[in-house]
């Protein structure tokens, strides 16, 4: 067996640690550029607590809060530029992780030439600034790897972009930065970091430290999502969550995912749908297509997720655990058809040619090496 495992990022776990951020700010550079969105860092208070404790370190910050949902590699160019101009040599990304993702892309384009874009599709750059990367959901799991999922607006292409300099140097994990989510918001960045979890499990590049990692964070999220849901104040379970994001981006980091978020991607690119949200009504589809295929996985996985398989053979503890998450995904009220998105029966054919265009990486992960025809019957089943 043949492996490698490596993160070098420094992880700050635990409630309030946000208000030590300039602490090590101070220690990477003088002049940050703080990366979120437009309204809900500032109408949760983090950003306030955020840049106060900069100020209180002598860190001078710079605002870039043009991040989108399913951030655009035009938008990254743009903050890439603004860090250029203010001569930053920090960014900080705070948010969800499209805020996180922006950061390590300004981090990247801003002291390497071109777009952002062109590193996408092949070129090569080793370089980045200093990161510090501080989530508000508990989903991507960005902060624990060094992947940022961009869309390209010319091509539509929504992947991941891989780069080692893109690991943050510390990242900042306080759970009390996501109590303010909103319950819809909750359920869909929960289910996101559950199929990082699970997808990376099963994963054909899955070893044995990630599978420590994923086996953990579908434990958390079995135990405490639908917790965190009913009671977004609840301390434990929103620090739960958190804790499990962060060990199933650590995961994916090394094991990938499959094509189940494969054939999201375009679901965001092109419909405008939540992460989170696109993979809800394509899980059962993926389910029954990688069961035959991950028996003995799946079966752990009903373990891990402190499902009673007590007498039952691999298969039927293996259907437990599929039974058990689609009745997850509806009682967290979650889409159950892409029709809802916009999709129709004639736009299949598009989705299925992006995916296998665009998206081969994650097939040759996922467990039966999914072919053309496969992801069209997937989609047509979550229609």
């Amino acid at each position: 067996m043949d492996f490698q495992f490596f993160v070098p990022s420094r992880i700050i776990f635990g409630r309030g640690k946000v208000k030590e951020a300039g602490f090590y700010a101070k220690g990477l550079g003088k002049r940050a550029l703080v990366v979120t969105g437009k309204s809900s860092a500032r109408k949760a208070g983090s950003l306030e607590r955020l840049t106060k404790s900069l100020e209180e370190n002598g860190v001078q910050w710079v605002l870039f809060d043009g991040v989108e949902p399913n951030p655009l590699t035009t938008t990254v160019d743009r903050g890439a530029d603004l860090a250029r101009e203010n001569k930053v040599d920090l960014v900080i990304g705070l948010g969800g992780g499209s805020a996180m993702d922006t950061a390590k892309g300004i981090a990247f384009a801003a002291v390497n030439d071109g777009p952002i874009a062109d590193y996408m599709e092949g070129r090569s750059g080793e370089r980045a600034l200093p990161l510090i990367l501080i989530p508000t959901t508990s989903g991507t799991g960005s902060e624990a790897n060094n992947i940022a999922v961009m869309t390209n607006p010319v091509t539509m292409v929504k992947k991941g972009f891989r780069n080692p300099s893109i690991f943050a140097k510390v990242s900042i994990v306080d759970p009390d930065l996501t109590a303010t989510m909103p319950r819809e918001v909750t359920a869909s960045t929960g289910i996101d970091a559950f199929f990082h979890a699970l997808e990376s499990f099963l994963s054909l590049r899955s070893q044995p430290f990630t599978e420590i990692l994923s086996l953990k964070a579908m434990e958390l999220i079995y135990r405490n999502l639908i917790k965190a849901c009913a009671d977004g104040a609840d301390p434990d379970s929103r620090e739960a969550m958190a804790l499990a994001s962060t060990m199933a981006g650590m995961a994916i980091g090394h094991s990938g995912v499959c094509v189940l978020h494969a054939m999201e991607h375009p679901l965001s690119s092109f419909y405008g749908a939540s992460h989170g949200e696109g993979m809800a009504p394509i899980a059962g589809a993926f389910l029954r297509f990688v069961k035959p295929r991950t028996v003995e996985r799946l079966a752990r996985a009903a373990k891990a997720m402190g499902l009673d398989t007590e007498g039952l053979s691999a298969e039927e503890a293996a259907q437990k655990a599929v039974t058990a998450i689609e009745e997850m995904i509806k009682e967290l009220g979650l889409p159950d058809s892409i029709s809802l998105f916009g999709v129709k029966e004639e736009d299949i054919e598009k989705l299925a040619q992006h995916v296998y265009n665009y998206m081969g990486h994650n097939l040759k992960t996922t467990p039966g090496s999914p072919a053309y025809e496969d992801i069209r019957q997937m989609y047509r089943e979550s229609l």
